[in-house]
């Protein structure tokens, strides 16, 4: 997989949690720092956000 390829697949990530965080509005924001899928707020919710977002995709990775 190219870098182009990885970077494309962790903006797309960061959208899709972010979007998911808007919905509970409980100020977490899903960033990329140096190649790396982070976060900013209450790593709970964070946490809680990612589960939700892999079974709404359907993935369980």
């Amino acid at each position: 997989m190219t870098t182009n390829e990885i970077k494309w697949n962790g903006e797309i990530w960061r959208k899709i949690l972010n979007s998911v965080a808007g919905k509970y509005d409980c100020g977490v924001r899903f960033k990329i720092e140096e190649g790396r899928l982070g976060f900013d707020g209450d790593r709970d919710c964070a946490v809680e956000i990612i589960k939700e977002t892999k079974a709404m995709i359907g993935t369980q990775e």
